[in-house]
């Protein structure tokens, strides 16, 4: 049996040794980790899943900008990952249970578009579709192969030509206008 919770200050540590553990020591150098660097998680947001040995599984979410690279317009997006099983107890539906409420959670606090680098076969039963064709790239100049959105039918499409940036308060503020609900309006 397992319960699910927001992630604890004190869970930090387990949560490394569980990313060290599924991805590996040379996870950081992915390109959806310059996204993270030096950007705090939407704490609200991160889950873990506990069992009877501790720390099971995790979730994050990330604040990221979206840059439209022929309007130079940017809008926000959260950016989903790491999604982490302890291998041990992977395909017991824990990770898909964790995905399903984080995923939840965000859209019923108003975040209507999220972005995650993954496998399409595992993502799309969480509506999440590739981002092709559309081309964005990610930090590094690695273009998006495995960029996936889940989003709001009522938000305009993603950009044609665009590229993912960490989230800062300079980018955001040149964010497109929206309301409350993430909605672009018009100004």
């Amino acid at each position: 049996m397992f319960t699910f919770d927001i992630e604890r200050i004190s869970d930090e540590v387990d949560i490394t040794l569980l990313l060290d553990k599924v991805f590996g020591p040379g996870r950081h150098e992915k390109a959806s980790y310059a996204l993270r660097e030096g950007v705090d998680p939407v704490s609200s947001l991160c889950l873990v899943a506990r069992g009877p040995s501790g720390l099971a599984a995790t979730i994050r979410f990330w604040p990221t900008i979206v840059r439209d690279l022929i309007t130079n317009t940017v809008s926000e997006a959260l950016l989903l990952g790491p999604l982490a099983v302890d291998p041990d107890i992977q395909g017991s539906g824990v990770g898909s249970s964790l995905a399903f409420r984080a995923i939840h959670s965000a859209e019923a606090k108003g975040y209507q578009r999220i972005l995650l680098v993954g496998d399409p076969g595992y993502y799309s039963r969480f509506g999440f579709a590739p981002v092709l064709p559309s081309f964005i790239t990610l930090p590094g100049g690695k273009d998006a192969r495995r960029l996936m959105v889940r989003q709001s039918a009522s938000l305009p499409s993603l950009p044609a030509v665009g590229t993912l940036l960490p989230w800062s308060a300079q980018a955001a503020a040149q964010s497109i206008p929206t309301d409350n609900a993430g909605m672009a309006i018009a100004v």
